[in-house]
């Protein structure tokens, strides 16, 4: 697998609030590596690959498909468009940021940015997103008319390589996650375990983790690996909390998660000798680990986070090397929790 071309793909494809097109992307993807294939209601995509027998235990490989973005709200009377933010977006970064709206045809606009020279007293306050404006071009009834109210926007970024094995562009939280769970069902074909694998793309995250909460529902699995993004150092950022880029998946340790399966991930690496991290999270983890581990009546549940930085902005920047070790974790813990065959059921 080329994960920058994988990477390139899932990232040019839209999923805020509610845009099926990144889910079709992976979908497709998926389409590859597993043998049964299907999108629920809500648009989480789900891949089946069954293992070596009957009645197995079922593993959940989940990552998050959506990302952040924008509803339109209204035009105003000059024809710029006025947004309210779908999930966590960093209205730092978006002075002169450039977005898509997909409507009928994508239409392209950037927000508003006030030149110095007319900036008031107040240039240092940050407006609330619901305060600024887009630029499209367009007079006011025409932007109405192509941008009815709800018409959903995302950044346009293109993903693009840097130095060495880093890569920038949005929505790599969470695709570098789907990356590394399509690589790891590439590197481990599933016929000689004893677990069928259940791929999840889930959508609604920076919502509040609703499509993972439905897909753990729908599933019931026996066991669950959770794949999302986590900080990574930057200078201004206190490296207490951060991981770092290049030094492989940060494993998760937190109340909520299940402590042995979170240790073998740590054995593994290290008899696989794969550079990993530790995260530790004194509470709830903030991603779709959370709602797993508490569906039906509990699913043990693992966390590995992908070290990025300028969460929620166009320029989102990973490490590939991280990308691909995060898989090979994943395919290699599995070859050590159900590489042989096994008589058991699936437990109840």
């Amino acid at each position: 697998m080329d994960l920058f071309s994988c990477l390139e793909t899932l990232c040019a494809s839209p999923s805020a609030g509610g845009i099926p097109v990144a889910s079709k992307a992976a979908e497709n993807l998926l389409r590859e590596y597993a043998g049964e294939v299907r999108t629920d209601s809500l648009g989480n995509v789900f891949g089946i690959r069954r293992g070596n027998g009957d009645n197995l235990p079922m593993v959940m490989l989940e990552a998050h498909i959506d990302e952040v973005g924008f509803l339109v709200t209204s035009v105003d009377d000059e024809g710029f468009v006025r947004v309210a933010p779908c999930g966590g977006v960093d209205r730092r970064t978006l002075s002169a940021c450039e977005i898509t709206f997909w409507a009928d045809n994508p239409i392209h606009g950037v927000f508003c940015s006030i030149p110095p020279h007319l900036s008031s007293e107040d240039k240092d306050k940050l407006p609330e997103i619901t305060d600024m404006a887009v630029d499209v071009g367009l007079p006011a009834e025409q932007a109405r008319e192509l941008l009815p109210a709800g018409t959903r926007g995302t950044f346009r970024s293109e993903l693009r390589r840097l130095a060495g094995s880093r890569i920038s562009g949005k929505a790599l939280d969470d695709r570098a996650g789907v990356a590394a769970v399509l690589l790891c069902l590439l590197i481990n074909p599933g016929k000689e375990l004893a677990c069928d694998i259940a791929a999840v793309f889930a959508v609604q995250e920076e919502l509040g983790c609703r499509g993972a909460q439905t897909a753990a529902f729908s599933l019931h699995p026996d066991a669950a690996i959770a794949v999302d993004v986590s900080f990574a150092l930057t200078p201004d950022a206190d490296p207490v909390k951060c991981g770092r880029l290049g030094n492989g998946p940060m494993i998760g340790f937190a109340p909520g998660l299940d402590n042995e399966w979170t240790g073998t991930l740590v054995d593994v690496a290290r008899a696989c000798e794969l550079p990993f991290q530790h995260e530790v999270m004194g509470g709830d983890t903030g991603t779709d680990a959370d709602a797993i581990a508490s569906a039906q009546t509990g699913v043990r549940t693992a966390l590995l986070s992908i070290p990025l930085r300028y969460m929620h902005t166009p320029v989102e920047t990973v490490d590939l090397r991280d990308v691909e070790n995060t898989g090979r974790l994943m395919a290699e813990w599995l070859l050590s929790r159900y590489g042989k065959v096994q008589k058991e059921g699936r437990s109840k």
